[in-house]
């Protein structure tokens, strides 16, 4: 059955490159569309907002539809709409595309780890099938910044859009001949899916998520300027070190995911203080070479790689609904939307100085930490009965 799982992971990939890709070719778009870098900047927050907005909506519409269809019909729509991007030429026409990418992309996210979650061999192998499909996410934002920074230079920056449209379109095709049709949720099913949102439970552990993700984002998103300006580091050496913190959250995703269906809480606690250490350390030594190198690794580590705990917990309190995955998706996104802009914010009011960032990122993970504990000193009070952790 780990077949299956591995060509969800490839869509995953091919999807998330899209992401990022625009920051992998900035100054390219900028130039050939006559606009400043920062106005094609904003493209990547468009695409996010998609992934949180519109991707639930697509997945709402498509709820009653089988899982194989459904996930088809929105990387075929993802690859031809990432196709179209090169073929206009005006900002505002590439951002309504980029809008419309992102709202597919947060639908294929939802999609493919409902479909893992129902191909699971078992209720307590859920999280350990997400964790293979979520390996497609973080390949997919380790490659998407310097593979599309390569075809621009190379070539263009419409080529990136091409080869990402075409790989969609292949990867559409071998889902076709690979992925196992599943039946459609029934229609009680899928209301009992939108009941779920009425339970404070399943919101708190969405906090949860939030602030996991916005600590790490918050941070990571200015590990460029933390390498090269405050470490010493050339930017040769960063973009490896950068690809050494991709390969480090690939590497926890796994040992997370394995775990993480019996010992949700315990890696989630264990993640949340190595993540606030290693992020605290790194605000007060990231001048050291010798320092900021493994607080970064570690940062890969215990961060995004949480991601299989986080799911395993919200499948527990709300099953393993296509909107409810979604919706979570949607909230991800948002933790890293804010994550970075909380960052940014603190960067610009402590006048540039990129150990602010830090701060705030560990803060986030103390909060994390917090509103776990008492998540589960309120499950144990109702609930005195031994637990799964």
């Amino acid at each position: 059955m780990k077949r299956p799982l591995h060509w969800l992971m490839l869509t995953l990939l091919v999807v998330a490159m899209s992401e990022l890709q625009t920051m992998g070719m900035l100054p390219e778009m900028a130039r050939s569309l006559g606009a400043s870098t920062t106005t094609i900047g904003t493209l990547i927050s468009i695409y996010a907002f998609g992934m949180a907005i519109g991707g639930p909506l697509i997945v709402m519409a498509l709820r009653l539809v089988p899982p194989k269809g459904a996930l088809l019909g929105v990387v075929t729509a993802y690859a031809v709409l990432e196709a179209c991007v090169p073929l206009v030429h005006d900002y505002w026409w590439i951002a309504a595309l980029r809008l419309l990418t992102g709202s597919l992309g947060g639908a294929v996210f939802g999609l493919t780890l409902t479909m893992a979650a129902r191909l699971a061999p078992s209720p307590d192998r859920i999280a350990s099938s997400i964790s293979i499909v979520l390996n497609g996410l973080m390949f997919g934002a380790v490659l998407g910044l310097p593979i599309s920074h390569a075809i621009a230079t190379t070539w263009n920056w419409q080529a990136s859009f091409f080869a990402l449209g075409a790989a969609g379109l292949v990867i559409a095709l071998l889902d076709l001949r690979t992925l196992p049709a599943l039946p459609a949720v029934s229609a009680q099913t899928s209301a009992d899916d939108l009941r779920q949102f009425r339970s404070p439970r399943l919101w708190s552990r969405y906090l949860v998520s939030l602030l996991t993700i916005g600590a790490t984002y918050g941070a990571f998103s200015y590990f460029t300027p933390l390498l090269e300006q405050d470490a010493g580091f050339s930017p040769g050496t960063t973009t490896l070190i950068l690809l050494g913190y991709g390969l480090c959250t690939v590497l926890g995703n796994n040992v997370v995911g394995r775990y993480a269906d019996r010992h949700a809480v315990t890696l989630l606690r264990i993640g949340h203080l190595a993540l606030a250490g290693s992020l605290v350390a790194l605000a007060l030594f990231a001048h050291l070479p010798w320092a900021a190198l493994p607080g970064v690794l570690m940062v890969g580590l215990v961060g995004v790689t949480m991601n299989p705990a986080l799911v395993a917990r919200v499948v527990e309190v709300a099953g393993a609904g296509g909107l409810v995955n979604t919706v979570h998706t949607s909230v991800i996104t948002l933790g890293v939307v804010a994550g970075s802009a909380v960052g940014g914010l603190a960067i610009s009011a402590s006048g540039d100085t990129t150990a602010t960032a830090m701060w705030t990122g560990a803060a986030l993970a103390l909060l994390a930490t917090c509103v776990l504990a008492a998540q589960t000193v309120t499950w144990k009070s109702v609930h005195p009965q031994p637990v799964r952790d």
